[in-house]
């Protein structure tokens, strides 16, 4: 039987290289946009995946183009219009992010925007015929990166990719835009070497709670990847900025729970004494970062190296077919269907 979340899981590099191949319309949108835009800071706006898809990438705009930028729920907006309006001077841009351009919360959002006289809000979607697009002057929309299954992956990646183009375009930073140039055979590789290993690492080791720890960008992704051992597997997972674990939930740590590390170069010297410590504390720990040295590779029960040479901010996105391939095999292990994740359907609507 063919499982579509994992045959989307595995297309992920595939998607990343047409966006790469395609990449000049996201560059000619740019212009279009800055010409018109202000661009003196930055919301991006999104409900679940699409939420944390948008904190990892306000951390990507504000690193590139230098001005404030911030992830909201779109249920924030619509309610708080205090979180991205702090005058009446409506000078920021939104970006609306849904895979499905459908769901009730972000075309509700979109709507209240137009009614205040707010110009500058754009759509990052995956359906080019959705309300979402209909309501936007302008969209950003990667069609072969929408998904059958309810469950999330390759859009939440290819949707950050498209995050860094427009940082890079808008910035003029063409080192970045060479990195990224680099992610699809990166994540092939990647995806190559460690499937089987993930797998019987799973299948070995039984664990049934989670813990995801990310510093800075890495943290939405943290936050993303719990969120697909909850839909995929019904297992109890949690996430946290890194050192705030040591902050009251680190009480929680034992021989039954996983810490899956998600380190950062900036902050690894810290991210490995909590490593160290959760080690001593009975955790079973698994670690992604770029290369692992001698304290990292003593003291993780798995060890995933990326390897790829390039800056962080580049190589985010193949942080999450690790993870999600955690969630698949966690969820097969248990006997579950990922196609079909208990109470959940592919798009939020309320009447």
């Amino acid at each position: 039987m063919e499982i579509i979340t994992y045959k989307e899981i595995l297309s992920q590099p595939d998607i990343w290289g047409n966006i790469i191949n395609n990449s000049d319309f996201i560059e000619k949108k740019v212009i279009e946009i800055k010409k018109e835009c202000p661009l003196n800071s930055f919301y991006l706006v999104g409900c679940g995946t699409s939420y944390f898809l948008s904190l990892s990438g306000a951390w990507v705009l504000q690193k590139f183009l230098k001005k404030r930028a911030a992830g909201l729920t779109a249920s924030d907006v619509y309610f708080f219009p205090e979180s991205y309006k702090n005058s009446e001077k409506l000078d920021s841009t939104i970006f609306i992010i849904s895979r499905s351009g459908t769901t009730t919360e972000t075309v509700r959002v979109v709507e209240t925007l137009k009614r205040q006289g707010h110009t500058s809000v754009y759509a990052i979607c995956c359906r080019p015929e959705s309300e979402l697009v209909r309501e936007v002057r302008h969209s950003f929309v990667i069609e072969d990166a929408d998904e059958k299954s309810v469950v999330m992956t390759r859009s939440f990646t290819s949707m950050l990719l498209l995050i860094k183009y427009i940082s890079g375009f808008c910035s003029g930073n063409q080192q970045l835009i060479k990195e990224l140039s680099k992610l699809p055979i990166l994540g092939r590789t990647l995806i190559s070497h460690y499937n089987d290993l993930i797998e019987k690492f799973v299948n070995d080791l039984k664990i049934s709670r989670f813990v995801f720890l990310g510093q800075g960008p890495f943290y939405g992704l943290a936050a993303e990847s719990g969120l697909k051992i909850k839909e995929m597997s019904l297992s109890i997972s949690e996430a946290y900025q890194t050192l705030e674990y040591r902050h009251g939930p680190m009480s929680m740590v034992g021989s039954e729970v996983l810490i899956v590390f998600l380190m950062s170069e900036r902050s690894i010297p810290e991210e490995k004494k909590l490593l160290l410590e959760m080690k001593k504390l009975g955790a079973h720990t698994f670690v992604i970062c770029d290369r692992a040295d001698k304290e990292i590779k003593e003291n993780s029960d798995f060890i995933v190296e990326i390897q790829s040479g390039i800056s962080e901010y580049a190589r985010l996105i193949l942080y999450m077919p690790i993870t999600q391939l955690l969630g698949f095999y966690q969820a097969r292990y248990k006997g579950l269907d990922p196609d079909n994740p208990k109470n959940l359907s592919q798009v939020v609507q309320i009447n």
